[in-house]
């Protein structure tokens, strides 16, 4: 008896040890490193799709205009600073729908893309706190402009709307990373920049 509690003790004993040093390794597959950069165009697989499609645009979405008059902006039929925006997948489109506080309407539909831009470096203005610096990152999706109502002016051949999720993390990228989006509208015909933020759990 006693030396089964003896060899029952040794076991318990080489799993912690096995534990303890399976544990730094474990943790820290997503940590990060002073100076790391990733920036790549990669497969938008089903993991990262899932990621893109599990986020949620808050309900503002905002014009940019620099130091330029909203009346400046060519694209759009009737443009306004600021908008209410719902976003939503149909099939294989994002489609964002816009109002603005006088009741005028239009979407912009982005087609989903086969590959992902990924930008994700360290920034070299962010504390270490045990598992690294917090890595700056976007993921841009591009594709064939599509629109209607009010940015239907802005649609033509050639055009490309670009979304451009931003945010923070290690280097296990998921939707809870991504705080704010960008929409850019760009080409021959129109050129313009849309922009909010995501909610997320964090």
């Amino acid at each position: 008896m006693i030396e089964l509690t003896r060899h029952g003790f040794r076991l318990a004993a080489a799993l912690l040890v096995l534990i303890g040093a399976a544990s730094p390794a474990f943790a820290c597959a997503c940590c990060t490193n002073e100076g790391q950069r990733n920036v790549a165009t990669v497969a938008l697989d089903s993991g990262k799709r899932q990621e893109i499609e599990s986020l949620r645009f808050s309900g503002k979405a905002t014009l940019f205009t620099g130091e330029g008059d909203v009346e400046g902006i060519e694209g759009i039929a009737t443009p306004s600073g600021s908008y209410d925006v719902t976003a939503k997948w149909l099939d294989d489109r994002l489609v964002l729908s816009f109002r603005d506080n006088t009741g005028h309407t239009g979407t912009l539909a982005l087609a989903r893309p086969n590959t992902v831009s990924v930008f994700e470096v360290d920034p070299r203005d962010r504390p270490d706190r045990g598992n690294g610096p917090a890595l700056y990152k976007e993921w841009k999706l591009t594709a064939p402009a599509a629109g209607s109502g009010v940015f239907r002016p802005g649609i033509a051949p050639r055009q490309l709307l670009t979304l451009i999720l931003q945010g923070a993390g290690n280097s296990c990228t998921s939707a809870n990373d991504f705080s704010h989006w960008t929409l850019v509208m760009q080409g021959p015909k129109a050129n313009y920049t849309l922009f909010g933020d995501l909610v997320t759990a964090k």
